[in-house]
């Protein structure tokens, strides 16, 4: 555990510009308790609430104090039987189109379709002044190629969505050809000026509508195609916006400092996001108010991993006395950071800062209360944690820090301490993964969640690609998500090219045909620059990739070979040497 892991984020979560600590704070007295049971027996007594929270919650109580001492006893907790990974059972040949196609399915992109046109519709008629353009109603194709286009400009990254397009943009042969030639621009900004998820115009009781159907779809996909490992995390994620909307948040110690909050949980081994919500604003329930917002999040991201001995990891914002006990009946046990002001957390441990200077670094104490364990430890600075997965203390065990001068030093440690450092990360790596660029500026703030579920999708279905084939196979380079991108990008986008205009009248493929196989002026002739590929390799090179798609570049016997010839007639560049014929072949080999 690195020294920034533990004092990154967890110091400065009370600079929330919203008050959400609130309950978590206060002593749950008798007069809490008595609220807490009647709002369950409302819940209870009307059958128009949803039930779901209070089968949950059961009977469970709160204990009116927490008990502390320095003896330690053993508790039975659930041994975690699960398998992680996938819950279907795939090819090792399996796609990364067919992979993401789990999470986007045509399900989906249908519905962005049908929503985009009916979008279109409405402006266009609403407004025809401002909507001039030749408009025809999408396809499902042209979705797919638009978001195969988003996820190559996301690989390549301009800060202006009209820079791709320009003649001298060089795409990095990511698809075999520039993305003009795969969408024009016209197309391209008017899919994008279209893009819509909804059939609603507006609905005044869900501030998320307009992506509502995509939330709750994905959500509930990511839950059933992927069981987590036994130990997960729980944590926020922004989506950066800047605009003016209801639901931005501020938050100062995060890269991302504006924009819309998502709670994430998320698989600590692989940082598969399990689920997910996106805060919109305090909720006015009672439990709410008894049990805490922070309390509140673990508990719905979470619950339906009751009974499975899963070990959540959370930082000082969520950890609290409380919530630890509640989650332990329900064979949910929780390790993490905490503050010490959180109701019922022994005081006998904390330290003040002229006591905590007399200590040594290193130095650790600990309490127990039932199944909850309490420990402090001296880093930089006194660390503070609640643990009900994890024993006080193990001989022998060390934890590595480095000095300022460069040395190595080895600190006595606890379970609790090695295993947060260890698990804790899973949800701020799938942040880093799936990191939108903040450079491209954007009104529409539906469209930042939507494209954030995007990123989500292709990252779980990396994952679970590397739980059905060797990512890493010997002796080569790992598989990383970009080359992953790249490979469900040029999925996307299939063969749809856009065929070059000639005196303003297109010509199809048999006309293109008939021009390089006519037998008439096709000679060789110098070419400008020397970055050019000939279109022969490099259509042989991706006929292969697309029959095998897990050969490796080394692997492809079509190798992209630069040439500096081309035909003066067709203007395609060709490869014209005693190695290779292209040349010859381009003008006589209908199929290439």
């Amino acid at each position: 555990m690195a020294d920034g892991e533990i004092s990154s984020d967890e110091w400065s979560d009370d600079e929330f510009i919203d008050q959400i600590g609130d309950f978590d704070l206060h002593h749950l007295d008798e007069n809490d308790r008595q609220r807490l049971n009647s709002v369950l027996q409302n819940f209870e007594n009307n059958p128009d609430n949803d039930t779901g929270d209070v089968d949950f919650f059961g009977n469970y109580e709160t204990p009116d104090v927490f008990e502390w001492n320095s003896s330690y006893s053993v508790c039975c907790i659930k041994k975690f039987e699960e398998v992680p990974g996938p819950v279907r059972i795939y090819d090792t040949s399996a796609s990364p189109l067919e992979l993401f196609q789990v999470f986007y399915s045509n399900e989906i992109f249908q519905h962005i379709t049908d929503c985009t046109n009916l979008n279109a519709q409405r402006k266009r008629a609403a407004n025809p002044e401002e909507h001039k353009t030749t408009w025809t109603d999408v396809t499902i194709t042209d979705i797919k190629v638009f978001y195969g286009v988003m996820l190559m400009m996301d690989i390549v990254k301009f800060d202006r969505d009209e820079m791709y397009f320009k003649d001298s943009t060089d795409t990095h042969f990511m698809l075999g050809s520039k993305i003009p030639e795969v969408i024009t621009k016209e197309r391209f900004f008017q899919i994008k000026r279209y893009l819509h998820f909804t059939y609603e115009t507006n609905n005044h009781t869900d501030k998320l509508f307009k992506v509502r159907f995509m939330l709750d779809t994905l959500r509930k996909k990511f839950k059933s195609e992927y069981v987590p490992h036994e130990q997960m995390s729980v944590d926020e994620s922004m989506v950066p916006f800047k605009g003016r909307l209801g639901i931005k948040q501020y938050m100062k110690d995060k890269p991302v400092k504006f924009g819309v909050k998502m709670w994430m949980a998320a698989d600590s081994i692989s940082a598969y996001c399990w689920n997910f919500d996106v805060y919109v604003g305090k909720r006015a329930t009672q439990i709410n108010q008894v049990f805490g917002l922070s309390a509140q999040v673990v508990i719905d991201l979470t619950k339906d991993l009751a009974g499975k001995g899963y070990t959540i990891y959370t930082d000082n914002f969520y950890t609290s006395p409380k919530l630890a006990h509640f989650l332990a009946s329900k064979e949910i046990y929780t390790c993490g950071t905490v503050r010490t002001n959180r109701h019922g957390y022994p005081q006998e441990l904390v330290k003040t800062k002229a006591e905590a200077r007399q200590l040594p670094r290193g130095h650790f104490d600990w309490m127990q209360c039932g199944s909850l364990v309490a420990t402090s430890w001296k880093d930089n600075k006194m660390v503070y944690f609640l643990s009900t997965a994890h024993m006080p203390e193990l001989d022998q065990l060390t934890t590595s820090r480095k000095n300022k001068d460069g040395t190595i030093q080895r600190l006595p440690s606890t379970p609790c301490v090695e295993e947060y450092g260890r698990y804790m990360g899973g949800v701020d790596r799938n942040d880093q993964m799936t990191r939108l660029n903040k450079s491209k500026k954007s009104m529409r703030w539906y469209r930042k969640i939507e494209r954030k579920l995007l990123e989500l999708s292709v990252y779980n279905a990396y994952i679970i690609e590397g739980t059905i084939r060797d990512q890493k196979a010997p002796g080569k380079r790992k598989r990383d998500l970009m080359s992953f991108k790249l490979d469900l990008a040029h999925a996307l986008v299939g063969t749809s090219r856009q065929r070059k205009r000639s005196a303003g009248r297109s010509r199809s493929e048999n006309s293109e045909n008939i021009l390089r196989l006519d037998n008439i002026s096709h000679l060789p002739a110098i070419g400008e620059g020397k970055d050019h590929v000939c279109v022969v390799c490099n259509e042989r090179h991706n006929r292969y990739k697309r029959k095998h798609p897990e050969a490796t570049y080394s692997e492809n016997p079509f190798k992209r070979c630069k040439t500096t010839i081309k035909c003066s007639k067709c203007d395609k560049y060709l490869c014209c040497n005693t190695k290779n014929m292209c040349f010859t072949d381009f003008h006589t080999l209908v199929n290439l």
